[in-house]
């Protein structure tokens, strides 16, 4: 007789009271009966916190400030029980067999930390959906030393993809809350400490629409990733010193997506140039140009130059602008 974990599936919230009912609805309607559900709500203004309260008892409400997705994440896991953890959005939906599945995974693969699934696409009705078409590799993923030499592998899987044994997550949560919005924090986290399962197996289902963060970059949200991967680099260089190499090109990436479109703010300057110092000038800078190229790197110098002089900063980047044959 395989074991029977118990399960948390934990949904995070915000004014997402219009979807929030049917993702409630498919978590209760699972196969796999050994569950709980809680709701972190985020600091809701709409009718979210009456949607919970319809659902009596057979949910737990875990109430907050508005703080983030990250801070959501570290609430709901700290008031969970369970030993496998399910992350679910709140406009999404599990399958009835989601959690049967993740805990079948966890059984027959005993030495693995998570089970990530790719969930399939929909819009306004779970027939019109589509899965994604980028190919990844499924099955058993031990990327570790892939990531440690600063890349990774493609795992297509967002929040509502996203499973647990909880002693993994122990080591990833609490996250820190200045991230707000990345669940690929917890990912990068998680395939750098422990090998896992990409499951091919569609028991997930994302909605696609006009507010969805980061899968719809066209609807004008590039800045918002690009300050996600900033501060998800910084804060995975600090936690998970394996990931240097990568923390470092996730950092140069979200630099790329800021300078090209406004810069980088005040806010976030007083976590960029204390981490770039850091790195060291000439790592982070040749890092960067590769990202970008040297022009990219010219506007950091302006940037840097018309807001900040400290500790003589700008007065090395022009250097190495010179040695690249690039500063006019």
């Amino acid at each position: 007789m395989q074991y029977a974990p118990s399960v948390s599936i934990i949904i995070n919230n915000f004014n997402y009271g219009r979807y929030l009912g049917e993702a409630i609805a498919s978590a209760l309607d699972q196969e796999y009966k050994a569950f709980e559900v809680i709701v972190v709500d985020d600091g809701s203004t709409d009718n979210s916190l009456e949607v919970v309260a319809s659902y009596g008892d057979r949910i737990s409400l875990v109430q907050k400030k508005n703080g983030g997705q990250a801070s959501a994440f570290n609430a709901g896991f700290a008031a969970s029980s369970g030993e496998v953890i399910c992350f679910l959005d709140s406009d999404d939906r599990f399958l009835s067999n989601k959690v049967s599945h993740v805990v079948d995974m966890l059984n027959l693969n005993p030495d693995i930390g998570w089970c990530f699934d790719k969930p399939k696409w929909f819009g306004t009705s779970t027939e019109e959906g589509s899965p994604g078409t980028s190919v990844c590799k499924f099955g058993k993923v031990d990327a570790r030393e892939m990531l440690s030499q600063g890349d990774s592998p493609y795992v297509p899987s967002a929040t509502s993809g996203l499973s647990f044994r909880r002693e993994t997550l122990e080591r990833i949560l609490p996250m820190p809350d200045v991230i707000r919005e990345n669940d690929n924090y917890i990912k990068i986290a998680a395939l750098s400490i422990a090998t896992g399962w990409l499951s091919s197996e569609t028991v997930s289902m994302q909605r696609i629409h006009g507010g969805n963060a980061y899968t719809n970059l066209a609807s004008g949200k590039r800045r918002l990733v690009g300050r996600a991967e900033l501060l998800m680099g910084i804060c995975l260089h600090e936690r998970f010193p394996a990931l240097e190499r990568l923390a470092l090109n996730v950092v140069c990436h979200g630099l790329v997506r800021l300078l090209a479109s406004g810069g980088v703010e005040r806010e976030l300057r007083k976590h960029t140039f204390p981490y770039l110092r850091s790195v060291g000038l000439l790592t982070w800078s040749t890092a960067f140009a590769k990202s970008a190229g040297m022009s990219a790197l010219q506007r950091l110098v302006g940037s840097h130059r018309a807001k900040s002089s400290s500790n003589g900063l700008e007065r090395r980047l022009r250097r190495v602008l010179r040695a690249n044959g690039r500063d006019r």
